[in-house]
């Protein structure tokens, strides 16, 4: 091969392509590392996510860690007993959230806007610094329950970058 600027160029390039490919890229595909993270825990009222029950009917006392419970002690047996705007549920937060609930017992409804989310799949949409008023029903078919059961209410922020 003659040797000219263009063979010299070539030459070159193919020995630092050569290299970057031997040596690597210097990225990397995995890190670890400790770091120590800060956290606190509010009840219920004060949190990013605040629950109120608004009926008398049914507000029990507060629970463990200011949790709210709902006292239904006092239900028809056989019937199905609504209580319209029954719990107030407030975004603190920053940003807008898609709430869902999860884990309701059979005998129990809780709707927004007759919008039936006790099935997990439904969600609602609550705007940062705004509040939306849940339904409670109890359809119940025989005796009241008797045992203490938990409802999870999901939250997941909306992605607000536009992507």
């Amino acid at each position: 091969m003659k040797l000219n600027r263009r063979n010299t160029l070539i030459g070159l390039g193919t020995i630092v392509a050569g290299g970057g490919a031997a040596l690597g890229t210097g990225a990397f595909s995995t890190v670890e590392a400790d770091r120590t993270v800060d956290f606190g825990t509010t009840g219920d009222a004060d949190a990013l996510l605040a629950f109120e029950v608004n009926s008398d009917t049914l507000e029990g006392e507060d629970g463990n860690d200011g949790q709210i419970e709902i006292d239904v002690q006092d239900l028809n047996e056989d019937a199905k007993t609504r209580f319209d705007e029954a719990i107030t549920v407030e975004n603190n937060g920053e940003n807008d959230v898609e709430l869902s609930i999860e884990d309701v017992p059979d005998d129990m409804r809780i709707n927004y806007d007759e919008t039936d989310l006790s099935d997990g799949e439904a969600t609602v949409s609550i705007d940062a610094d705004d509040d939306l008023d849940l339904d409670v029903i109890f359809d119940i078919d025989g005796d009241a329950p008797t045992e203490d059961s938990e409802v999870t209410f999901v939250a997941e922020a909306e992605d607000d970058s536009g992507d």
